[in-house]
């Protein structure tokens, strides 16, 4: 039986994390780490010598005890378990990109009572002054916001807060907010920073969220962007668009390192927003929960639709400047 929360109380919190060493960023530019995972066959880039910065929040992982957020200088947390979202999501931006991955006081994903928008409000302290460090070190540089699941949720209120019509809006190359339903509606009260509707539009925000085919639809209205084929309307996309799926580990692969796996699945936005993607096999298949949903492979499924399209918009966005 899950282990109910105590009572939150923000002093009784893990102590803040100080980004200014290297201790608390799960991948950084100026260290081999996980963000420099490529999959076998693809050159790994030299980050050092990237035009554009991407500031990396990752999802939530599980924890070990009943506490309302991580202590992020738990050895459990900030290994394996911890660098995998680095390893399978982050490092999709490499090949465009030096990665700036935070390690941050994320909230319980097993708690989800009234408490927990304090857990969250405190997970999100971490990620703003991360992300002031982040600017701090960068300058002016362009930039990209990246994140799954929680991370994708913090993402969407750190646009919010910090760059939706602020003059830094200008250096945002895009937002990739994956695999956390963004309302349509949310893009009504922002300023500057819309719906990316193509493959090579900048200043936007691209989002989607796995389903299988099949899966009774949602009642909400998301934003949804398909990876294969970069449009944002109902027309499938075929297999022959699909550039590859690709996971490090999770899977019990022979090999140290797999090719991509292209041509996998067929992807169409529904109605409700959410991403719809054929069955696309084992050992990918084995990976999907019950009920349709897919969280973890939202950029699994799509890591080198993803990559490419990360490279080939900063590459629109510096033609443009």
């Amino acid at each position: 039986m899950r282990a109910s929360p105590p009572p939150f109380d923000p002093a009784a919190a893990p102590p803040a994390p100080d980004y200014a060493g290297p201790a608390n960023w799960a991948s950084l530019p100026s260290i081999r780490d996980d963000g420099d995972m490529t999959p076998k066959g693809v050159p790994e880039p030299p980050q050092l010598r990237a035009p554009v910065d991407v500031f990396f929040i990752h999802s939530d992982v599980p924890l070990r005890s009943a506490v309302w957020n991580a202590d992020t200088r738990d050895v459990w947390f900030n290994g394996d378990v911890g660098q995998t979202t680095i390893r399978n999501q982050a490092s999709a931006f490499n090949g465009c990109c030096a990665i700036y991955a935070p390690r941050y006081r994320q909230a319980n994903p097993a708690f989800t009572s009234g408490d927990g928008s304090g857990a969250f409000d405190l997970a999100y302290s971490d990620i703003l002054r991360a992300f002031r460090e982040f600017r701090r070190r960068v300058g002016d540089r362009p930039f990209i916001v990246a994140g799954h699941g929680g991370g994708a949720r913090l993402g969407r209120l750190l646009i919010e807060r910090e760059i939706d019509g602020q003059p830094i809006a200008a250096r945002m190359v895009a937002a990739y907010l994956i695999g956390d339903p963004l309302p349509l509606d949310w893009f009504d009260a922002r300023g500057t920073v819309r719906h990316c509707a193509g493959e090579s539009d900048t200043g936007c925000v691209v989002a989607w969220s796995i389903r299988i085919e099949g899966t009774k639809p949602s009642a909400n209205r998301a934003a949804c962007n398909n990876p294969l084929s970069w449009t944002t309307g109902p027309a499938l996309a075929p297999r022959t668009a699909h550039r590859g799926a690709w996971m490090r580990n999770g899977y019990e692969f022979p090999e140290p390192l797999r090719a991509p796996d292209a041509g996998l699945i067929t992807a169409r936005c529904g109605a409700d927003g959410m991403l719809y993607v054929s069955p696309p096999g084992e050992p990918h298949a084995s990976r999907m929960a019950p009920g349709g949903s897919n969280g973890a492979l939202d950029y699994q499924l799509v890591y080198m639709d993803l990559r490419h399209n990360a490279a080939a918009r900063v590459a629109a966005f510096l033609a443009r400047r």
